[in-house]
């Protein structure tokens, strides 16, 4: 199941969850889980600080700094911020953002390992 959520199934459960900040973190945490897996790195992804030691990994592999910013502003979604509707979408859009940096990343990844 770990390269079909990567490479579309994350996108599904994305959509139904887009109102919900919090959920749209999880659904983030949970991409980034799959992604671990796939690409044998032992680590479970159970919270926001699991979360980045994947993301500095996949940093570390493909010297995309700016999925550092990204998953900054994903992470703030964890805890639902108090701001306006308008600073929400922007982070909620920035999420989407990083998490498809995360699937280019993983599937450009996993092609090289084939």
């Amino acid at each position: 199941m770990s390269i079909e959520y990567i490479k579309d199934g994350f996108r599904t459960e994305l959509a139904s969850n887009l109102s919900n900040p919090i959920k749209v973190h999880e659904v983030c945490l949970r991409l980034l889980s799959e992604v671990a897996k796939v690409l044998d790195i032992n680590q479970c992804v159970k919270s926001t600080e699991d979360g980045w030691i994947i993301v500095n990994k996949l940093i570390e592999i493909s010297n995309e700094y700016v999925l550092a910013r990204f998953y900054a502003e994903n992470s703030c979604l964890a805890s639902k911020p108090q701001v306006n509707e308008l600073v929400l979408g922007m982070l909620i859009r920035d999420s989407i953002t990083c998490m498809e940096k995360i699937r280019t990343i993983a599937l450009g990844l996993l092609q090289g390992k084939q």
